[in-house]
């Protein structure tokens, strides 16, 4: 029994410690976005900051226009992230309760997709996007991302799998279509893996930086990470208003995740196995 209650303490401990470690970055990024200019550096650092400095925020707030762009991220996060779920989980369907012909090869070619480095197609997917002329515009942000991807096809077909096909079989018996069973059948019952797989894309095109950088050139269509790099110049870097616009941008996320990690956990677990 000591030996059990020694080995619970240790791995608590270490828990505690990697708890830590992990915590630190994000409560030394909320320091200094209470700290003025001259105590940034100040030797030793300070983790509180006496006074705190509240006035950051306010002027990194109207210094970044932070309004625009977090109506941006917004409108290009929840734009791309819905029609991504909606699509994933159609592909996802028919891979896992539809029988056709080569169904296991082309599942296999869309999960090598994932081995190929988004690097390697950054150049020619911005000549096509060139060439249709949506450069400076969320077309290329937001339409590749309706296609679906095929981390969230896997993540959904596994969790598709588990359901039952009596309520398929239950479902054609009373004339209901292969659109009727996915929106009215699995769709409902998949809500956990849902909830994961929208959760996680919408802080992916949230965070996403390479991306607006590459296709946004307007002031006005900015994104959140693009702001970000106002306080960033050649010679020198805004410390206490960078960490306090990304305070700001973190926000949404942390709210986001707040109400929805009893399901990302859940419905990742659930979906990376078949059952």
């Amino acid at each position: 029994m000591r030996k059990q209650y020694l080995s619970h303490g240790l791995i608590h401990l270490a828990l505690l410690v990697v708890a830590v470690t992990t915590l630190f970055p994000f409560v030394w990024m909320l320091s200094t976005s209470l700290k003025d200019t001259a105590l940034v550096f100040s030797y030793p650092p300070k983790l509180i900051p006496n006074p705190p400095t509240w006035v950051n925020y306010m002027d990194a707030w109207q210094e970044t226009a932070m309004t625009r762009a977090m109506l941006n991220s917004m409108f290009i996060a929840i734009t791309a992230t819905a029609g991504n779920v909606v699509i994933s989980s159609m592909v996802a369907y028919s891979f896992a309760k539809i029988d056709f012909r080569a169904k296991n090869a082309l599942f296999l070619l869309i999960l090598a997709t994932i081995m190929v480095p988004y690097q390697v197609t950054l150049i020619p997917l911005f000549v096509v996007f060139k060439q249709f002329g949506w450069i400076n515009t969320y077309y290329p942000l937001i339409v590749p991302a309706l296609f679906g991807t095929a981390s969230n096809v896997f993540l959904m077909r596994q969790y598709i799998m588990r359901i039952p096909d009596a309520y398929r079989d239950s479902a054609y018996i009373d004339g209901c279509g292969h659109i009727g069973i996915w929106w009215r059948i699995i769709m409902p019952m998949s809500i956990p893996m849902i909830v994961s797989i929208a959760v996680l894309m919408f802080m992916g095109k949230w965070n996403d930086f390479l991306g607006p950088m590459l296709y946004l050139s307007s002031p006005a269509k900015m994104t959140v990470p693009l702001v970000l790099r106002k306080f960033q110049t050649q010679y020198s870097t805004k410390w206490n208003m960078l960490m306090a616009a990304s305070c700001i941008a973190l926000a949404p996320v942390i709210i986001l995740y707040m109400f929805s990690q009893k399901y990302i956990i859940g419905g990742i677990m659930l979906g990376g196995v078949k059952g």
